[in-house]
């Protein structure tokens, strides 16, 4: 899943409970996540896709933070 639509899908409580897994806060998560307008570390990328409970995964926070999906593929090969 998209981490996006992840976001999305989780209601306010679920966003705060998410975002205190993640280290970081609901505030946070709406304003620089949900847009990717700042990079991130790979450990808070790490961070993301563990909170998520198997939903987002690693490739996918990857791929919200602008990495493609075939240069992934050529690092895992």
């Amino acid at each position: 899943m998209l981490l996006r639509e992840y976001l999305k899908s989780l209601d306010e409580n679920e966003l705060e409970a998410y975002a205190q897994r993640a280290g970081t806060s609901a505030k946070y998560l709406r304003s620089h996540v949900m847009g990717a307008t700042r990079g991130a570390s790979l450990k808070f990328m790490r961070a993301l896709a563990n909170a998520s409970d198997g939903q987002v995964s690693l490739i996918d926070v990857l791929v919200h933070y602008g990495v493609p999906r075939d240069e992934l593929k050529e690092q895992a090969a």
